[in-house]
């Protein structure tokens, strides 16, 4: 059974004019869009998942809520 704390987490949020992926709180990326933000987070985790990793991705809605979405398909779970 895995820890959460060997939990991978991607969060994709708004920056300052910028869209940010963030890898276990650190910068992982800036992006122009939200789009190419929550792509290049879906792409790493699937990676890491396919690796045997343990991992989790959150996306910033449009009311700044964190989003729990599936690391495979991209589907907003929380």
């Amino acid at each position: 059974m895995t820890a959460l704390s060997d939990t991978i987490q991607f969060t994709v949020i708004r920056g300052e004019g910028d869209w940010r992926v963030l890898r276990d709180g650190r910068d992982a990326g800036h992006f122009d869009f939200s789009v190419d933000a929550i792509e290049s987070a879906l792409v790493r985790a699937t990676t890491l998942i396919e690796k045997g990793e343990t991992v989790e991705v959150f996306v910033q809605d449009a009311a700044g809520q964190l989003r729990q979405v599936d690391p495979v398909g991209g589907e907003v779970l929380h």
